[in-house]
């Protein structure tokens, strides 16, 4: 039987995914230079990276720019990861009907990596918009409303880990971000409680979105639904009782597509 080569050619693949992971929204084209900076590699690595990325279509190059961005190839494979995700299609009418009936922008998120990361979303048709682009990544605990109900369920030693220390804890933007990592915790618990996670300014002045837990067979807890809106609307019109039930249950109607039974208590039914 020949022996299997695991080495270099394993290292390679990592490297290049470790080049694509490089490209994010704040930095959607990127040179060489950069990418040797960010990835701690040399450049005559990454120009052989990146050439490879070329020649298979994952990454084009712009001449007037110097800059490599991702090309076509990664929109196919998104394309197909949509088509065959049992989670965005028991979640697509389900979005459109949360639209139809709060007339806010919805979103769907799940955890990855310790990161929320949006993966579908409906717009409002609101003047001003509140949402994050389709691909989004944010850390987990910066005070998002999907992050505490992605986060809030999981075991508390996973959480911790997640979580930067107090010296590295970084205070969000928003007016009632959580001071470290123990408010954090403290939030969850909140969470928990009622089952579902508020943005009150946390992570930006005037912006207040819910989100509630979406759960797959098991009960585990694989997704968020959430709703932002600015504070104002929510203050005028006291309608955080609404949007909060509106999200609440759409998420429990994602959870049984999926397969999740929950009872009045909370409790996985079968």
């Amino acid at each position: 039987m020949p022996k299997q080569s695991t080495g270099q050619p394993v290292r390679s693949a990592e490297r290049m995914l470790a080049v694509l992971e490089m490209f994010s929204f704040d930095r959607p084209a990127l040179s060489v230079a950069e990418v040797s900076t960010g990835l701690g590699l040399a450049t005559s690595t990454v120009r052989r990276l990146l050439n490879v990325l070329e020649a298979h279509g994952f990454v084009r190059y712009s001449a007037q720019s110097g800059k490599f961005a991702p090309d076509f190839q990664v929109v196919r494979l998104a394309a197909v990861a949509v088509e065959g995700n049992d989670l965005l299609a028991a979640a697509a009418a389900v979005l459109d009907g949360l639209r139809e009936r709060t007339g806010e922008a919805c979103q769907l998120t799940v955890l990855s990596g310790g990161e929320v990361v949006f993966v579908d979303r409906r717009e409002s048709q609101s003047v001003i918009r509140i949402f994050s682009p389709i691909g989004f990544r944010s850390p987990a605990w910066d005070g998002r409303a999907s992050g505490k109900a992605l986060m809030a369920w999981l075991p508390a030693n996973e959480v911790e880990g997640l979580l930067p220390g107090a010296e590295e804890w970084q205070k969000g933007s928003g007016p009632n971000a959580a001071e470290d990592p123990a408010e954090f915790m403290a939030r969850l618990a909140v969470v928990r409680e009622q089952g579902y996670a508020v943005n009150d300014e946390e992570t930006e002045r005037d912006v207040w979105a819910v989100a509630a837990p979406v759960r797959d067979h098991s009960g585990r807890v694989v997704a968020a639904v959430n709703v932002p809106v600015l504070k104002a609307r929510v203050v005028q019109d006291d309608r955080a009782g609404e949007l909060t039930e509106a999200v609440v249950a759409a998420a429990e109607e994602v959870s049984r597509a999926l397969g999740s039974y929950r009872g009045p208590s909370g409790r996985q039914s079968r």
